[in-house]
């Protein structure tokens, strides 16, 4: 025989959250009292408390000290949901007060959620409408990308001082990427089998003019070869890219970024040598696997949570998503395009500074001269007007400082003597987007270049 209990737990709150609301035969609230609920007898109105209550049925053998085991599903689940919509991290480690008492749990009718004074409750009923109709695998990947983005919200922050979680951090959010690609695999194989099937006809029937039966018996034994060769097999980076095209958030910069994200994953996960002679502030307590990343947890966070959101049909993180995706890199084509073609010539060099054509800018080039995918040579022909022409303005003299220093060592004549000129005015007026021009050179030379020109500049005593 199965008895009714409640379980029910607390946590003490300073942030805005105003919820009361049931779900999955449990019910989320925030209130000041707790004494009714028989968890305590502080009635401290100044105290606001984060409540979850979670109905679990309990045998005639067991007692209500297992509720914490029996609703520790459900309360997982919970705290995921809540972190996910209100953007705090939530963790079972913050609720300290514990009851289960004999009864049914006694679901409210208020249904409130707000945040900042800003309702959430649209989305979260989605969700609910999402739980009640989806099928199982369904609500089991919800769950699990759920768990996987909470938990990678909370490597995040124990990560924000001390670096010791970045690579775990980066794991947890491509795990959500590649389960819910897992998701969009049918439509892709679907795809591909027809693409596959349509090229294969009109290959034996244009190239070896086949048909009739001939074709019918090629077709057949052709197509399972060339589908052997690609569909069992989809790279972990097509499925991503497919799921975000799907998803209507796919475009070229995005593109480009999943590229790095899939580079530095694998080398996270498939493991490599990771010994350094060098490192550089701030030191981390391991060695690093990746050297630089063009995005941050922070990014990382919006993407997944944003694919999360568009799986389940709800527009949340779409605003903070579209300001990340206006902030991302134009990609190593993009710059190429620019330089081949000379667009920088038509830029003023205000124009230029900020990015007017196809928001190139001195740090794009920056960013690519860095990692190595833009030689020195070809980014002169850009640079050029801007270190002839050189102005005294710190926000222009920090975006051009490391351009400069990689390249001034293949430059000549009035283009070199104006780079060292930029660089003594770099170093004198601190205009540098590090502490000092010594801590450059590190940063520099631990990504594998050889400033020389900048070394011998700090050796001489010419900058610090």
């Amino acid at each position: 025989m199965n008895i009714p209990a409640t379980f029910t737990t607390y946590t003490e709150i300073e942030s805005s959250l105003d919820i009361d609301y049931s779900i999955l035969n449990s019910r989320i609230f925030t209130t000041r009292d707790i004494s009714q609920y028989k968890l305590s007898t502080k009635k401290d109105k100044s105290v606001k408390y984060l409540c979850i209550s979670i109905e679990i049925n309990l045998e005639n053998f067991e007692s209500t000290l297992d509720g914490s085991a029996f609703a520790r599903p459900r309360l997982l689940i919970i705290l995921g949901l809540i972190s996910f919509l209100s953007g705090e991290l939530f963790t079972p480690f913050r609720f300290y007060g514990v009851s289960t008492s004999v009864g049914s749990l006694t679901k409210t009718k208020k249904n409130k959620f707000r945040v900042n004074n800003i309702s959430l409750l649209k989305d979260l009923r989605k969700i609910s409408n999402f739980l009640n109709s989806s099928n199982e695998n369904n609500k089991r990947l919800f769950y699990s990308l759920l768990d996987r983005w909470r938990k990678a919200f909370y490597l995040e922050i124990e990560s924000e001082e001390n670096m010791i979680h970045n690579d775990e951090v980066l794991l947890s959010h491509f795990h959500i990427l590649e389960l819910l690609s897992d998701n969009y695999k049918p439509k892709q194989k679907e795809l591909a089998t027809n693409a596959i099937d349509n090229f294969t006809k009109n290959f034996l029937k244009e190239i070896y003019l086949l048909d009739g039966n001939s074709l019918d018996s090629e077709l057949s034994s052709k197509k399972k070869l060339i589908e052997t060769l690609f569909i069992p097999t989809l790279p972990v980076t097509s499925k991503v890219l497919f799921m975000l095209k799907e998803q209507n958030l796919l475009n070229d910069r995005l593109k480009s970024l999943i590229s790095e994200i899939v580079n530095d994953r694998n080398s996270v996960a498939h493991g490599r040598k990771v010994y350094k002679d060098k490192v550089i502030f701030p030191v981390p307590p391991f060695f690093a696997l990746t050297n630089t990343q063009i995005y941050t947890a922070e990014m990382l966070r919006m993407l997944t949570g944003r694919t999360i959101s568009v799986f389940i049909d709800i527009n949340h993180l779409k605003d903070e998503w579209e300001d990340v995706n206006e902030t991302l890199l134009p990609t190593y084509n993009e710059l190429i395009t620019f330089i081949n073609e000379k667009k920088y010539v038509s830029l003023s060099i205000e124009d230029f500074y900020e990015g007017k054509e196809n928001d190139i800018t001195p740090f794009v080039i920056s960013y690519y001269l860095t990692n190595k995918k833009l030689k020195p040579n070809t980014a002169i022909p850009a640079l050029s007007e801007l270190i002839l022409n050189y102005r005294k303005i710190e926000g222009e003299i920090i975006q051009i400082i490391i351009p400069v220093l990689l390249v001034v060592d293949n430059l000549k004549g009035k283009e070199y003597t104006c780079a060292i000129e930029i660089i003594i005015l770099a170093s004198d007026k601190r205009w540098i987007p590090d502490f000092k021009m010594r801590d450059i050179l590190y940063y520099l030379e631990y990504l594998g270049h050889k400033p020389k020109t900048l070394r011998d500049m700090i050796v001489a005593k010419k900058i610090k």
